[in-house]
Order: structure tokens, then C-alpha cells, then sequence
């Protein structure tokens, strides 16, 4: 029995189904399957029932899974203990952005991380929020950057979040729309004035208070034009807007790149309160690499990307 039998023993009871389980290690399902399979050869006992539709623990798999997660969760604070004699540049620092800052941000990050840790590797994950806390809480990641409001969704109400949220910047919220679109005459709008059947929205919201004031366009798109983009990537919706009446939410990162590379946009304010969001820094707590984290924020209070507002306060 070893470390790695004992991830593979967490992910399946985690996901009850040995393909999500081995796609969760990085591994093969037939790798994954046969080394359960001699797991238990080695221990005399079955950890899960085998079912047509799903994998059930069995009673001894239950007790195996609570005492391998204590047993990993104490592996993970012997590395973080490492981490405070470790050189701070000694090891990749992998940063986790969503779609609507990653492609905006890289040479931003580059010239920061220059700066201050000027030989360390970076590695840049772009993914949702939810899928980018998930990766901060197994270590995959060491941080990522997502909206207050999207960590106190994925947290709940719960008192003792798995996550730290350090605030760095307050970033508006625009109306995107081409230039020359009947609405770019505007200087500021209301999210209820926006016509329903030119408004292009996401299924994963942006972490702004005011999307719930925007108009349910269920089906709207493809009903009025045939062509719906909703569920395409951040920036392909920006490239269609671009070239058609359509208009969608864009963030203040994005739409001043897209102004820088002239995109043929035109950017309308929000009148509505609610209109920015608190962009800040997820990691776990006790999270050992804090020099980099303070040398980030005091770098973006000395110099903040284009169109935000730096709020990083050390602690």
C-alpha cells in the first residue's frame, strides 16, 4: 500500500465511477482498476461493491476512506511544512485564472513575476471558478484569482471555508456592443434596459451583483437569429458581438485589452449598483508561500492592470 493507492481509493469514493475517478489521478482506467484490485488482494477485502450503474463502499471501505483521508491530508501538511525551508523559487508557482482574465492577464503576470521572483517557473491554468477552488484545495494549484462572490458561492454559508479570499483589485462591468450599434450612442445603461433579444449571456456568472438585474434570455438568441453562441468561449462571443447586434457583459480586464487591440467595440457603463466586483486571491489557509502572495498584491497596488481599482491590504 502506498500514497498514490490511497488517492485512488479517495477519488472513487468521491466520484463512484472508476472512468471520473482515474480522469480526477491523471491515470488510465485499467491502471487505476487493477491497482484497486490488488489493493484489496493485499488487504483481504473488498473496499467497494462493483454495480451496474455505480460504485457503492462497502462497510470496511467506508472506515478505509475516512482514515486515507486523514492519512493524505497529513501528507499535504508535511509538504507545506517543507515549503518554509524551500527556496520560494525553487518550485513552479501555478496560478488559476478564468476565461475572462487569462487571456488578458498572461503578460501582466509575466512582467510582475519577473519582478519580484524573477527565477521562478510559472505555470498559468485556465478553468471556472468552481473547478479552480477544487484544484486549490488538492494542491494542484497554488492559487487562483475569482470573484468574492464566486467563493462565497461556492462556500456557502459555511463559517469555516476551505479557501482564504485575499482582495486585489474592484473590477466594472461593461456592456459590450460594435461600434456603430444603436445602442453604442449611450454613455451608460440600466441591465433592465437592454433589449432581451440582443443580450448574449453565460451560464457561469462573472461574480457581479448586477447579472441578476439582467434579462432572462432564455432561448432568445436562437429564437430571434437562428445562431446561438451562449455556450462558446469567452472571447468567441466577444469576436461575434464584434460583427453583429448582439451585446454581452464584458469585464474591465478584457475590455481593455480588446480596446488595445482593436477589436471594433464599443464599452457602455452600468448605471446599477453592483457593477464591480471584488477580484482577489484563493489559497488554503496556512498556505506557506505567503511572500509571494504579499509581493503580488503590493505589486498590483504599485501598478494595476488597466481599468481596475487595487484593494490588496496585508494581513
Amino acid at each position: 500500500m502506498n500514497l498514490r493507492d490511497l488517492q485512488y481509493v479517495e477519488a472513487i469514493a468521491l466520484h463512484r465511477n472508476f472512468s471520473r475517478a482515474a480522469h480526477a489521478c491523471n491515470v488510465s482506467q485499467p491502471a487505476l482498476s487493477s491497482q484497486i484490485k490488488k489493493l484489496e488482494q493485499e488487504l483481504g477485502v473488498a473496499l467497494f461493491e462493483r454495480r451496474t450503474s455505480d460504485i457503492q463502499l462497502t462497510e470496511f471501505g467506508t472506515r478505509a476512506v475516512e482514515s486515507a483521508k486523514q492519512i493524505l491530508k497529513q501528507t499535504d501538511v508535511i509538504r507545506e511544512m517543507a515549503m518554509e525551508y524551500r527556496d520560494v523559487e525553487a518550485l513552479p508557482f501555478k496560478i488559476g485564472m478564468t476565461p475572462t482574465l487569462a487571456p488578458y492577464l498572461t503578460k501582466y503576470f509575466r512582467d510582475m513575476l519577473l519582478e519580484i521572483f524573477p527565477k521562478m517557473r510559472v505555470v498559468l491554468v485556465e478553468d471556472k471558478p468552481f473547478e479552480l477552488a477544487q484544484k486549490v484545495e488538492r494542491q494542484e494549484i497554488d492559487i487562483a484569482l475569482i470573484a468574492r462572490n464566486s467563493h462565497e458561492l461556492i462556500y456557502g454559508g459555511l463559517k469555516q471555508k476551505a479557501l482564504d479570499f485575499t482582495s486585489i483589485w474592484l473590477e466594472p462591468i461593461y456592456l459590450g456592443v460594435r461600434k456603430g450599434h444603436v445602442l453604442a450612442e449611450r454613455s451608460s445603461i440600466k441591465a433592465r434596459e437592454i433589449p432581451a433579444e440582443l443580450l448574449i449571456r453565460f451560464n457561469v456568472p462573472f461574480g457581479y451583483d448586477l447579472e441578476k438585474d439582467l434579462p432572462d434570455v432564455s432561448g432568445r438568441i436562437e429564437e430571434h437569429t437562428g445562431f446561438d453562441v451562449s455556450s462558446a468561449r469567452f472571447e468567441t462571443v466577444c469576436r461575434h458581438i464584434s460583427h453583429s447586434n448582439h451585446c454581452t457583459i464584458i469585464n474591465a480586464i478584457a475590455a481593455d485589452q480588446f480596446t488595445q487591440d482593436n477589436w471594433g467595440l464599443e464599452f457602455i457603463e452600468f448605471e446599477d449598483e453592483g457593477n464591480m466586483r471584488d477580484l482577489g486571491i484563493i489559497s488554503r489557509p496556512g498556505y506557506t508561500r505567503l511572500s509571494v502572495l504579499e509581493g503580488m498584491g503590493e505589486y498590483v497596488n504599485r501598478t494595476p492592470p488597466g481599468g481596475v481599482i487595487p484593494t490588496y491590504q496585508k494581513s
